[in-house]
């Protein structure tokens, strides 16, 4: 009699003992790949055919080691079909560290990834499997790599930190295919894609479906759906239907369905208003009219509504009307105190109107040039920018030269944070704007970069510093800037 038992039994001990040692040094993880996909091949799945043989001719002792066979042979399939469901993070994380095929070069974070992800599936998780969940994460995921960053995002994710779990699982497309498994990347993906459709902005699931990697069956299916619901022309029925059907989510993504293939399409008729269509003829009641309509302008149209506002201010505080109201208010306060206070009212409107440009995130560069408030309110809008990148810029270096650690992850999201403002900057105030921000984190992040990777070992998440720094140096540095990045990102993650 052939112990299969017995053989099984030590080949899952000789896949935890590896996964145990890949905790101490996650150098070369392809090895250990190689050695668990050959017992996979040679023993797991011919023990599991022969187990099947034995079924067919009656052999009953067979009939326990042949679904235990197929679990162990596709440990991943398991996990994601049953464990992860029933949200139960323990068995997901254990069936995780089998599953090491899956997640290529990081095994280790796949395995946290797998017991985040159930503890997200839970209805209500305990707070002791939400702990042991946690010290899994943070003890076994070192150096932190791409499905240790989504892992640490669906945990912000089931913690409630909505934020900080899409910035983290969008941040997996900064880093090299080497150290980001596909898997990982097409979880991300698929979170971020659903989380946007939850809260309604279809403008980012159109954008996620097209930069985003894997699952494009399902990428395709979600901008079908936006596409339908944003209201453009040639958001037909006949594509949502094929991309819903390729997608193969049909019961999760039914509600999706329904609820675009009614959408009707938007009335030509949704834009800013405009100076022309306001009720008020005084200057100063169509400027207040045009200033209180941004509040409710649609999305698409804020610069119309931006340039039209801020040419009302204009024409209201050169108005003779509004000075002569303003010096007849201010009489006996002093000669000037109507100039001042029509002065102060400029400065408190174009301080207001920067605060919302930069809330709706107004592109300058599709401003209407030529009026004065509109000036102030660019260069308002362009130093609040720059001033907090260049104060995040200087917190980095100022921690640098203390050599005061953070944890990987939250290392990982300070310069996230950083890269964000910069992208924001580069969006609003263009090529200028993304100019000087480059200039203030060029040496700060390159810098940390440079930690991180020589003295902390975190040579994945430098890398992908150095990779967005090669391309904001390819746009905006000079020569001997893209030669240094080029070296770094040349020397791997």
């Amino acid at each position: 009699m052939i112990p299969f038992g017995a053989i099984i039994g030590v080949i899952v001990a000789l896949r935890l003992m590896s996964g145990t040692q890949g905790a101490r040094k996650q150098a070369s993880p392809y090895a250990t790949q190689a050695g668990y996909l050959l017992l996979t091949l040679f023993l797991l799945l011919p023990l599991t055919l022969g187990a099947w043989v034995g079924l067919q001719e009656g052999v009953w002792w067979c009939a326990p080691l042949f679904p235990l066979g197929l679990v162990l042979c596709f440990p991943w399939t398991t996990a994601r079909s049953v464990f992860i469901p029933l949200g139960w993070p323990r068995a997901a994380y254990r069936f995780g560290t089998l599953a090491m095929a899956s997640w290529g070069s990081d095994h280790l974070g796949g395995q946290a990834l797998a017991g985040v992800w159930a503890l997200l599936r839970a209805r209500n998780p305990s707070p002791e499997d939400r702990a042991w969940v946690e010290t899994r994460l943070e003890n076994t995921c070192v150096p932190m790599r791409g499905a240790a960053i989504v892992a640490h995002g669906l945990l912000a994710a089931s913690r409630g930190d909505l934020e900080t779990a899409r910035t983290l699982c969008r941040s997996v497309g900064l880093l090299d295919g080497k150290v980001a498994p596909r898997l990982a990347r097409k979880l991300a993906l698929e979170w971020s894609l659903a989380d946007a459709a939850a809260h309604g902005r279809w403008r980012d699931v159109v954008e996620l479906s097209r930069r985003g990697s894997g699952s494009y069956s399902l990428a395709a299916f979600f901008r079908a759906s936006a596409r339908r619901l944003l209201g453009e022309p040639r958001a037909g029925r006949f594509a949502l239907v094929v991309w819903w059907v390729l997608a193969r989510r049909w019961w999760a993504t039914w509600p999706l369905l329904k609820r675009s293939w009614r959408a009707p399409p938007l009335p030509a008729s949704t834009r800013a208003t405009d100076a022309s269509e306001t009720r008020a003829t005084e200057p100063l009641g169509r400027a207040l009219e045009l200033h209180a309509a941004l509040a409710r302008v649609p999305a698409g149209q804020e610069a119309m509504a931006l340039s039209a506002a801020t040419a009302a201010w204009d024409e209201a505080l050169s108005s003779m009307r509004v000075r002569d109201l303003a010096a007849e208010r201010a009489r006996g306060l002093g000669p000037h105190s109507g100039a001042e206070a029509l002065d102060a009212l400029g400065d408190e409107v174009s301080e207001e109107l920067a605060a919302w440009a930069l809330a709706r995130e107004v592109k300058l560069d599709q401003l209407e040039p030529g009026s004065e408030m509109l000036e102030n309110v660019a260069y308002r809008v362009r130093d609040e920018l720059l001033e907090r990148i260049d104060s995040a810029a200087q917190d980095v270096s100022y921690r640098l030269a203390e050599r005061r650690p953070l944890s990987s992850e939250e290392e990982w999201r300070h310069f996230l944070a950083l890269q964000r403002q910069c992208t924001l900057a580069a969006a609003i105030g263009g090529q200028d704007t993304r100019r000087l921000a480059f200039e203030a984190v060029n040496v700060p992040l390159c810098n940390l970069g440079a930690w991180l990777f020589n003295e902390r070992e975190e040579r994945a998440i430098a890398n992908g510093m150095f990779r967005w720094l090669l391309e904001e140096s390819r746009e905006v540095g000079s020569d001997e800037d893209l030669r240094r990045y080029q070296n770094n990102v040349g020397c791997g993650p």
